[in-house]
């Protein structure tokens, strides 16, 4: 890697590969991490001639098995792209050769526009464009939510039907610890499994579906929505219950999820529920639910960032890890209103 090489990506070698497999594409480059750490980690490159591209890579540590599959969310991104009429970013190259950065990875094209990941950003939303992009948001999910899976060539896209079972058995065996929240973690386990609704839908789910996974217009307009790695077959009202619980966020979860949803123009929660089910029919009865899913599953996903940051797997930022820890508890009490 070069001195001026942004973590985990050696942009001389990378060059030389872009330019062989992405047309007008011309080196050299230059990179920067764009999001990184709890996730896949997304560069922006910028070539020579000005021209932007998206990278998708693998964390430097995975606690998680079979998460950051790089073969299958670029996969969803192709499917999505060619046979849907949801909104992403139009993926251009994969490289499985692990030799080029260490990981495999893939390109895409960078999609300019606003990502409302806390309320500094959001504030770029002007107020008049809040409404628009909120419910534009919901309209994107609607879409995903009635995309039939076999007809975009995903049907074979994990299981139809126990999404929520095969959720809480994922999550809950990363479960660590003997802390008061993760005891806590351990109880709403029990009770979200005691109190498991059926499913009544199954649909392509997006995993971690919010206002900070998309990237809108300055009128509000949605040009793109983010991050595929989580998406499956599954219960629609799983994607809804998580972005309710950070849209808008309750009293004591404010400083945990410090969204700019409750900046003046967003709508409230009731009326984007509203929206979503006027448009799909769904019930909504068992929401709090799926609220309270949300907040349990993002407790232990926390609780994996703060032992991920502890053995040196960050991308370019640190986290206070007795912070992350705070969040932990916080979101296993929000957890337990909810069931």
């Amino acid at each position: 890697m070069g001195a001026d090489d942004p973590p985990n990506l050696p942009l001389d070698r990378l060059g030389t590969w872009l330019e062989a497999q992405v047309p007008k594409v011309v080196p050299p480059l230059i990179g920067t991490l764009v999001a990184g750490g709890r996730s896949n980690l997304t560069y922006r490159l910028i070539d020579a001639c000005g021209r932007s591209l998206a990278l998708r890579r693998p964390p430097a540590h995975t606690e998680v098995p079979g998460a950051h599959d790089m073969v299958r969310e670029f996969r969803i991104l192709r499917s999505l792209a060619e046979r849907s009429r949801v909104h992403v970013p139009t993926p251009l190259a994969f490289c499985r050769d692990t030799a080029l950065i260490g990981v495999s990875f893939y390109v895409m094209e960078f999609v300019e526009g606003i990502v409302a990941r806390d309320p500094d950003t959001a504030a770029a939303l002007p107020e008049s464009a809040r409404r628009t992009a909120a419910f534009a948001l919901v309209d994107e999910l609607v879409e995903l939510h009635l995309t039939d899976a076999a007809d975009v060539g995903l049907g074979d896209l994990g299981r139809s039907t126990g999404y929520v079972e095969r959720e809480l058995q994922r999550w809950s065996g990363q479960i660590s610890g003997t802390s008061a929240a993760s005891r806590l973690l351990a109880e709403v386990h029990t009770r979200l499994v005691g109190q498991m609704p059926p499913q009544r839908r199954t649909a392509l789910v997006h995993g971690d579906y919010g206002l900070d996974n998309a990237i809108f217009a300055a009128n509000g307009e949605l040009r793109a929505v983010l991050d595929w790695e989580l998406c499956t077959r599954g219960d629609p009202l799983a994607d809804l219950g998580w972005l309710l619980l950070f849209w808008q966020p309750e009293s004591d979860l404010t400083e945990v999820l410090p969204r700019g949803t409750t900046l003046r123009g967003f709508p409230g929660r009731q009326e984007l529920t509203s929206r979503y089910a006027a448009a799909t029919g769904a019930e909504l009865r068992d929401l709090s639910y799926y609220v309270g899913l949300a907040a349990w599953r993002l407790a232990i996903i926390t609780l994996g960032v703060a032992s991920r940051y502890r053995t040196g797997g960050r991308a370019g930022s640190d986290v206070d890890i007795h912070r992350l820890n705070g969040d932990v508890e916080r979101l296993a009490i929000a957890a337990s209103r909810h069931v």
